[in-house]
């Protein structure tokens, strides 16, 4: 491969630092696929949060199989020039401590700028029963891109994924 690895996970780095959705996949104990897009915010030990309904049908999926893929891309390219970071992990419903954590991190993350913030923030209490609402986290296992040297086999007109060794603690130097 003539792209560097580094420069793989330099473009997962600028996803990350510049989209602010995600489209989550989930599947039902029968295999049904669901995608659904949210808001996310991201911390540095590699786990995506995100706040869904209790009742949304990738809530329910994931309470009875936590196996999770999240996309996060770039929906405005230049003709051919889109790119995606494909994530695969498990999610889980946050509680106690790690609840508390999660609200700090997803509400700072989602807004940096404390006035934006002070207004948009919930306390952990909003995802507690009985509010509607839960605070997921998606634990993240293995990351990867699309190869921009095309499909080793079939060349630049089919697509596919490479596996890189992507960390989001690159973001903020904690890696």
């Amino acid at each position: 491969m003539s792209v560097s690895v580094e420069k793989l996970c330099d473009v997962a780095s600028e996803l990350l630092r510049t989209t602010r959705y995600m489209t989550l996949g989930t599947a039902s104990t029968a295999g049904v696929p669901m995608a659904t897009p949210l808001a996310h915010a991201w911390d540095d030990q590699d786990a995506f949060y995100w706040i869904s309904a209790t009742d949304a049908v990738h809530s329910a999926n994931i309470e009875r199989n936590p196996v999770v893929s999240i996309v996060v891309f770039d929906s405005n390219p230049s003709d051919g020039g889109g790119q995606g970071l494909y994530a695969f992990g498990r999610a889980e419903v946050l509680q106690g401590d790690a609840l508390t954590e999660g609200c700090e991190l997803y509400f700072s993350r989602r807004y940096p700028d404390p006035a934006a913030r002070a207004k948009r923030y919930q306390p952990p209490a909003q995802f507690r029963d009985p509010a509607p609402n839960r605070l997921y986290r998606a634990r993240i296992e293995s990351y990867s891109v699309l190869s921009p040297e095309g499909h080793p086999v079939h060349g630049n007109g089919v697509s596919h994924r490479v596996t890189i060794p992507f960390r989001t603690g690159r973001l903020s130097g904690t890696t």
